[in-house]
């Protein structure tokens, strides 16, 4: 029995319609994998290290004897929890020093939060995002003798955005700006340490940059 070219183009044409189908299959089951990826920064905890401009806003015009110094630096830890890929939950402890009017003072500020982060564009590579939550912070004052803490509650607003250039690293800017309400002073002299409560409205503000690790 005799086989016609036509038959046989047919044929050839069945098959490599076939062995292609074969290869977007292979394709994609290549590709979901990297889907998979998603899941180190879309859901679960990740950790990450912060360097940030500080600003307390506390300036004085030199009329005074004392103040502390407007423009500080420091560093943020921060770990968090991605619930799916536009909310999760973070933990942030941060601590910035500043300079004083005085030489032999130092002043340092330290803050601790939980906010909340919604990210947009979900499943890009750049990823915006607003945060708000809850927070504690602190300005302590220091010499060879005596040591002064101003302590109080307040809330932390602000936004940044991260880039994702591996499935488990990121890179990002974030802003922060805290209100503050101080309501207590401690004054430690070593052998002897007063507190008493006070009623003052302050503000830090935090520029950084940050490096992520998604687990």
């Amino acid at each position: 029995m005799s086989t016609s070219p036509r038959s046989t183009l047919r044929f050839a044409d069945t098959h490599r319609g076939r062995a292609l189908g074969l290869l977007v299959a292979a394709a994609m089951s290549l590709a979901a994998p990297a889907g998979a990826q998603e899941e180190g920064r879309d859901r679960g905890f990740y950790l990450g290290l912060r360097f940030a401009a500080s600003g307390l806003g506390v300036d004085d015009d030199g009329a005074s004897g004392f103040f502390v110094k407007d423009d500080g630096g420091g560093v943020q830890l921060f770990t968090g929890y991605s619930f799916n890929p536009v909310f999760s939950l973070q933990l942030e402890l941060g601590v910035a020093g500043h300079e004083t009017s005085v030489q032999a003072i130092d002043a340092a500020f330290g803050s601790v939060a939980l906010l909340a982060h919604y990210r947009f564009a979900p499943g890009r590579d750049f990823r915006p995002y607003i945060k708000g939550g809850l927070g504690g912070y602190g300005l302590v004052l220091t010499d060879n003798q005596a040591e002064v803490r101003i302590e109080g509650g307040g809330v932390p607003i602000g936004g940044g955005f991260d880039f994702f250039f591996s499935r488990h690293f990121s890179l990002g800017v974030d802003f922060t700006y805290n209100i503050i309400t101080y309501n207590k002073v401690t004054v430690d002299l070593g052998e002897f340490t007063a507190g008493f409560d006070i009623d003052e409205d302050g503000a830090q503000s935090s520029l950084g940059l940050a490096l992520a690790y998604y687990f």
